[in-house]
């Protein structure tokens, strides 16, 4: 949703998390037009033309709905801007907070298109700087991909990319101060979603289940080469063929099926 008057007044001045990307990524255009906006060089970009952007803000209060509905928890600090102790100069506005975990929550609505680890990795900065500024060590992205059903991708804390972020925006924000236009910094990739295994060796039902397709594994291989084989044998012109116990019938689309007779 838009931000409002009270909302702009407490970030004023103030680096914030979804403007700190450029400082992993290096892209240095984007740094020097922070910056410049940051001296009063230039005004920020007016987002109220751009679709993606107002599409996001109007399905966000839908998508965090979704975020309780799927979870069954209520989401706190609806809109709170959050200053990070002991630096004033960094906040971050949250768009929810999740108690269970806890955690912030952020909307994102993109186009559908891009790998999902793409898009998770384009706001990890800006998900590390909301549990800097809050001291959480989870976090959590609820997205809507093109029109489907938002999917939630948490987002841990990871000291090391931490500790990066925060130097740069320190040596950023001096730069700020000093009125000297802003380091290069080289792109760092946002850290790799930790691997889950879990031993299930201790599963009744997996015991059961592995024994079955174990049992089973090379009858299915059978099944499935036997069924190629015999659709292979039906003439192309045949509606239905039928023998030793077994027929295939011919779809209108012309897919075969195959089925037990009797």
């Amino acid at each position: 949703m838009a931000l409002t008057a009270a909302q702009l007044k407490a970030r004023d001045g103030r680096l914030t998390a979804s403007r700190v990307g450029c400082l992993m990524t290096g892209d240095a255009t984007k740094i020097l037009t922070l910056w410049r906006e940051m001296v009063g060089d230039a005004e920020p970009e007016d987002l109220s033309g751009i679709w993606p952007v107002r599409l996001g803000e109007d399905t966000e209060a839908l998508n965090l709905e979704w975020y309780e509905r799927r979870t069954g928890r209520t989401l706190m600090r609806r809109g709170e801007v959050v200053v990070c102790p002991g630096a004033d100069w960094a906040a971050c506005t949250l768009d929810g907070w999740d108690a269970a975990e806890p955690g912030p929550v952020d909307a994102k609505h993109v186009g559908g298109f891009e790998d999902r680890r793409t898009v998770v990795d384009r706001y990890v900065p800006q998900m590390m700087w909301q549990m800097i500024c809050t001291g959480a060590k989870w976090s959590a992205l609820s997205i809507i991909e093109g029109a489907r059903e938002p999917a939630i991708e948490p987002v841990l804390y990871d000291a090391i990319y931490a500790g990066t972020l925060m130097n740069r925006a320190e040596r950023f924000m001096e730069c700020v101060w000093s009125l000297t236009p802003p380091v290069d910094f080289a792109p760092t990739p946002a850290p790799a979603k930790p691997e889950k295994v879990y031993d299930m060796t201790g599963s009744n039902a997996w015991a059961e289940h592995a024994g079955l397709w174990l049992e089973n594994r090379m009858a299915a291989k059978a099944f499935d080469g036997a069924a190629k084989e015999i659709k292979a044998l039906v003439a192309p012109d045949a509606s239905r063929a039928y023998g030793h116990g077994i027929s295939v019938s011919r779809s209108k689309a012309g897919a075969l099926t195959i089925k037990q007779e009797g």
